[in-house]
């Protein structure tokens, strides 16, 4: 197995947009340069485990999820489940 830089950018983009940040304001907030940033995401520029753990912490995700895209973050999983959780409450009252 080798590691993608480029899908690691793509889900960094994506977990941005997500959250409506500019890419100037997460370059703010982890302390980095704008460029510094940019390049992170478009998998020209690597990262420190340091920054891949403010990165992971700042998206409540998993750094296994920024580095191999194979864990869904957190909060995904806890909105499926309570999802399930109400499904399954209907069918309990309709019973």
């Amino acid at each position: 197995m080798y590691f993608d830089q480029a899908a690691f950018g793509k889900r960094l983009r994506e977990l941005r947009k997500k959250e409506n940040h500019s890419q100037e304001e997460l370059a703010e907030k982890l302390c980095i340069s704008t460029v510094h940033y940019g390049g992170l995401e478009r998998g020209t520029r690597g990262c420190s485990i340091d920054l891949l753990l403010e990165l992971a912490e700042i998206f409540r995700v998993s750094t296994d999820y920024l580095l191999t895209g194979r864990c869904a973050d957190r909060e995904a999983d806890l909105q499926k489940l309570e999802k399930m959780q109400a499904l399954l409450d209907e069918l309990k009252r309709s019973i």
